[in-house]
């Protein structure tokens, strides 16, 4: 039964998205139970790399860029994510801490499902333990592909192979 209007919003994203749509019907109630909404303004820091993962998110609205500090470098972007997309999936194994820092690119609007109340619902259920840790794995897995196209177009290029070849000098 559901108890929130968050609940619910919740519910009605979580059966949206590819990565949850086929999951138990308990199960998405259970997720949309320990959902919370949350807003992020632009350019608003959601968790910095080594903090202490609280959440896992699904974005409803706007877009977050993961990113991680290269010395002599800066930033560099490894995702940018939007509607649809889950991100802070390492909240769910601790102690792991973030690898990389998240932050809003635009206003953002998303639901908050709370990392400590999950992995002791799972420890309850340890189909929905499955379930989880299986779609988690699928999407990091999808990130990985996706960072590896864009290394290769990226040392691909006329200018990353000329700065290779001056480096092997």
């Amino acid at each position: 039964m559901m108890t929130s209007k968050t609940e619910y919003k919740a519910l009605k994203m979580l059966r949206s998205v590819e990565l949850t749509s086929d999951m138990d019907t308990d199960h998405l109630h259970k997720l949309a139970s320990l959902a919370r909404e949350v807003e992020f303004l632009e350019g608003e820091i959601i968790y910095c790399r080594g903090d202490m993962g609280k959440a896992v998110y699904l974005i409803e609205e706007g877009q977050v860029v993961i990113e991680t500090d290269v010395p002599g470098q800066g930033p560099v972007i490894l995702n940018i994510l939007g509607p649809g997309q889950f991100f802070g999936w390492s909240s769910l194994f601790p102690p792991e801490r973030k690898m990389a820092s998240t932050r809003a690119l635009q206003p953002t609007r998303a639901i908050a499902i709370n990392a400590g109340q999950l992995r002791a619902a799972w420890q309850v259920d340890h189909y929905l333990e499955n379930a989880i840790i299986l779609r988690a794995g699928r999407d990091m897995v999808n990130r990985i592909k996706g960072m590896r196209r864009q290394l290769a177009a990226m040392l691909a290029s006329p200018l990353a192979k000329s700065m290779l070849a001056d480096s092997s000098r």
